[in-house]
């Protein structure tokens, strides 16, 4: 495994930081150096300062919230150094991590409050389908590299864990609206309360939009949770959370408004966790879940998609062809009739069932480990993406533990690891080593070694897609099952500079990294089996089936920064630069030709973020973005983007509790017009109210 090249700045900024260290008078102890960095358990599993992770992480914190010009969830991230988030259609939006994805990215792991969202069916998270809003959220932590070691496979190249406010936190009533740009509804409520020893806290919400002018890709949804924290004692902890969504919103891509069309969706979920404190070197959590999403488009007749009324064109020449052929005929009948067709792919149920039993031991102040073992159950049905509508089902068991280790006052290492079980697929064992150095009272350097394994999906294990008329006459075959499917391989190392800076209420992250994935899964394309479409169009017409046919590899440096030059002002700093390479195989087929992935990430990403605090009850925020050109898989579109966006916020104190706050932003300001994903996707100036009234 080889490391990337320091450039010549990085050699200059490491040098530069050494030598500024030095020459710092150190008047401050470590409650000093440490009190504003916030703590993190989504690294390790182990409650850590974030400089003490054993990878690069991110906390977007209720400041951070409340400052950016976010109006959607998945918008929070484009705070984060190496991640992207961009909109495959108005309201469908998509995360990623050093690019190389398309419409539905697949190798992050997302979680609520530790309970995983990640849909079997899809191979990716439904961002609209969660639950929850931007208006529940305490904060998020954000591990910047693989952590397959700590929450399994699909935390493959990072792991979101976004955790929402609690009824304790949470002592005031709060109704929010925000109305704007692109017909933009949004209304939700809050109500917290107490009786005894439980605190409980409900959320309803509706959020509706037209979307594009182009499109069709409106949303029209209904959301609500609730969340109880029933403390029965010191020791004892229970929370349960619980939430719905339902709703409509437009789906499709391309040039015409043909390829547009509703997508209903269905979703719930429960949560359970018990957490317990055996004494004070033992503490032990318990976790149950569920998770259900049922996805729904329109079907159209066959005879309606190949305007063909009656289908008599049709049976005519397939009529002519038995004659013709005689027994070398190749279909089961010389006549069909018609039948209801998905024309979109999102279609069908899925459930997942989890348990979670985690040991946490520290036997003294230097030694902390966290284990323990879970199980998974999914299953999903799919007429559209598993060939049927019979449930397909996927058994995971999975064992990991993660060990932190204050060898001295300067010296900790982290090590951790991760066995998963599947029925379906072949075990896989990933391990991650790391170890943190403070140099000096203010300066920590980090490095780290992770070899991680992200295991097929249950959609990827088991896709197969074709239209077939009743008679058994197949007119397209698309895609087909692949029992040698085998697990994605990461090899990745990075180093990084955490510096403190206790003076400004901030700090400075530095990460230098080097991935390599190999044995992607990939769809790879041949000669399919022949149907009426490969007779229509005189050749053999082309099948697929997701093969471990890509390499690639990346590596470049991002910087984090987040400080206070004074009680009044906030600077937030992201930075990313990112080189890719490597070659997708795409099969034998002359018209699929293989792909590189040279334009597959942005080579640069930054976001800037500057809030200042005028009065106790007046702020504004300038945010500053820019992507430069990316390639999305499944989109031909190649095109950079920089904003600016601005937001104002007044309080009114209505009373001694009561409290008005409005809020006008203004994405995009100077109006430099630019596309994502499809051309048609075209972002301009918007402007949005935003009230909440706390009472």
């Amino acid at each position: 495994m080889s490391y990337p090249c320091l450039s010549r700045f990085l050699q200059l900024l490491f040098v530069s930081s050494l030598s500024i260290t030095s020459s710092v008078s150190y008047g401050y102890n470590e409650t000093d150096l440490f009190s504003d960095i916030p703590e993190i358990v989504s690294a390790t599993r182990i409650s850590q300062n974030i400089s003490e992770a054993p990878v690069s992480t991110t906390v977007i914190t209720q400041e951070l919230i409340q400052a950016s010009s976010a109006v959607d969830l998945p918008e929070l991230f484009k705070l984060v150094p190496g991640f992207q988030v961009y909109t495959p259609n108005a309201n469908k939006y998509a995360v990623t991590y050093h690019g190389a994805s398309g419409e539905f990215p697949r190798n992050l792991d997302i979680r609520i409050n530790g309970r995983p969202v990640y849909i079997p069916l899809l191979s990716t998270v439904a961002w609209n389908t969660l639950g929850i809003s931007i208006d529940d959220i305490q904060r998020i932590e954000v591990v910047r590299g693989s952590n397959v070691p700590s929450y399994g496979s699909n935390a493959l190249m990072g792991a979101i864990n976004i955790v929402t406010k609690t009824p304790i936190e949470q002592t005031s009533q709060q109704l929010t609206t925000t109305i704007g740009a692109q017909g933009r509804k949004d209304v939700t409520a809050s109500y917290s309360g107490k009786a005894n020893d439980l605190y409980y806290r409900v959320n309803l919400g509706h959020e509706g939009n037209k979307g594009f002018d182009f499109q069709k890709g409106g949303e029209n949804v209904n959301l609500g949770n609730l969340h109880f924290v029933f403390t029965p004692s010191l020791y004892d902890s229970i929370d349960f959370t619980a939430g719905f969504n339902n709703g409509t919103m437009g789906i499709g891509g391309g040039n015409e408004l043909r390829e547009y069309q509703d997508r209903d969706h269905f979703s719930h979920f429960q949560y359970l966790q018990w957490n317990h404190v055996v004494n004070e070197t033992h503490e032990i959590n318990t976790q149950l879940f569920h998770n259900y999403l049922r996805l729904k488009t329109k079907s159209f007749n066959a005879s309606e998609l190949l305007n063909d009324p009656g289908l008599v064109n049709l049976n005519a020449q397939l009529a002519f062809l038995a004659a013709t052929l005689g027994d070398n005929y190749p279909f089961s009948s010389s006549h069909v009739s018609d039948f209801p067709v998905l024309s979109s792919a999102e279609n069908g149920s899925t459930q997942t069932y989890g348990a979670e039993l985690q040991h946490t031991f520290t036997p003294t102040s230097s030694f902390t480990l966290a284990s323990g073992l879970g199980f998974r159950y999914e299953k999903a049905s799919s007429l559209a993406l598993l060939g049927s509508d019979e449930t397909i089902d996927e058994e995971i068991y999975f064992f990991f533990s993660n060990a932190e280790w204050k060898q001295t006052d300067h010296l900790s290492w982290n090590a951790g690891f991760m066995s998963e079980l599947s029925s379906i697929t072949s075990p896989a064992t990933s391990i991650r080593l790391a170890s943190n150095y403070k140099l000096g009272n203010s300066l920590i350097l980090r490095g780290a070694i992770t070899q991680a394994y992200r295991t097929p999906s249950l959609l990827e294990e088991n896709n197969k897609s074709s239209y077939i008329f009743p008679e058994g006459v197949p007119f397209d075959y698309v895609s087909f099952p692949n029992d040698d499917l085998e697990a994605e391989k990461l090899n990745a190392a990075e180093l990084g500079i955490f510096w403190t800076l206790p003076e400004n209420k901030g700090f400075v992250d530095l990460k230098i990294f080097n991935e390599r994935i190999s044995n992607g899964i990939e769809s790879w394309f041949y000669e399919g089996p022949i149907d009426l479409l490969s007779i229509k169009q005189g050749f053999r017409d082309e099948a697929r089936e997701l093969r471990n046919a890509s390499n690639r590899k990346s590596h470049g440096f991002e910087i984090q920064a987040s400080i206070k030059p004074s009680n009044k002002d906030l600077i937030h700093f992201a930075y990313s630069m990112t080189k890719i390479s490597g070659i997708q195989r795409r099969g034998e087929l002359a018209r699929k030709s293989d792909r590189t992935y040279d334009d597959s990430a942005p080579r640069h990403t930054a976001t800037l973020l500057l809030n200042h605090q005028f009065t106790n009850t007046l702020d504004s925020s300038v945010i500053f973005n820019y992507m430069s050109d990316v390639q999305w898989q499944d989109s031909s579109l190649i095109e950079s983007y920089k904003t600016a966006d601005f937001k104002i916020t007044k309080s009114f104190p209505t009373s001694h509790r009561h409290k008005l706050t409005t809020s006008l932003l203004v994405k995009n300001l100077f109006d430099q017009k630019y596309s994502q994903f499809h051309t048609n996707n075209l972002y301009d100036r918007r402007l949005y109210l935003i009230m909440k009234l706390n009472f």
